[in-house]
């Protein structure tokens, strides 16, 4: 997770875009490592609900992250608040973690994220393209020190995850000055929803049709699967 202080106050991702995070972890845990002592805490992570394959039924979507090396779901983490960036990055490369979303429904596909330490966020944003099914959102929270970042759409297409869109972001947008993390609902100024219509803008400025639109927020227009 990339450290910005803002005001002097630490601002992290591994943010909610649902409506429930885990509850608040315990710091206390330490894990020895051949150079450090390395503090731990519970690993949020996040879930959505919808009718992601349009069957009519409520589906939920998991996140989970895995490590390579151990074969087994990562639990505890290092802590963001408690460790240089360095050291807290060295613990998800050396775990080989990688993050992927799995609906709670055994015979549908796995949304491989890749190498990660979680996500910012997780969000439904509902049937964009008239399709019967909901799509989702999310962004992921790479081990990397670039503020710059992306927002991807991806829909279940013939019961494989597709990717419909990717637009840029800036991380400012999952910048909190509270003691815990807050639920989100849109991404602040990239993806919004406005009187029930989605709203997006592309921090890249990429994609523009039109030179006049630029730096707006324009409706959210997504094809249906092929």
């Amino acid at each position: 997770m990339k450290h910005t202080f803002y005001l002097f106050i630490l601002s992290v991702g591994l943010l909610s875009c649902h409506n429930q995070t885990e509850k608040a972890v315990d710091h206390s845990a330490v894990l020895k490592t051949s150079d450090n002592k390395i503090k731990l805490r519970k690993l949020e992570k996040l879930w959505v609900t919808g009718d992601f394959d349009g069957d009519g039924n409520q589906d939920t979507l998991y996140q989970h992250n895995f490590s390579r090396l151990t074969k087994t779901e990562i639990d505890s983490s290092a802590d963001p608040f408690e460790n240089d960036w360095d050291s807290f990055s060295k613990w998800f490369y050396d775990q080989e973690a990688n993050v992927y979303l799995k609906i709670n429904k055994t015979e549908q596909e796995t949304l491989n994220v890749g190498s990660a330490q979680g996500l910012y966020c997780l969000l439904n944003i509902g049937d964009n393209n008239a399709d019967k099914k909901d799509e989702i959102a999310f962004v992921i929270d790479y081990l990397d020190m670039s503020r710059v970042n992306s927002c991807v759409i991806y829909s279940l297409c013939k019961d494989k995850w597709t990717l419909l869109k990717q637009f840029g972001i800036h991380e400012d947008a999952f910048n909190f000055t509270s003691n815990e993390s807050p639920v989100f609902k849109s991404i602040k100024e990239y993806l919004e929803n406005v009187n029930g219509q989605w709203v997006y803008k592309d921090y890249l400025q990429e994609g523009y049709d039109k030179p006049e639109d630029v730096g707006k927020m324009l409706p959210l227009k997504l094809d249906r699967c092929k």
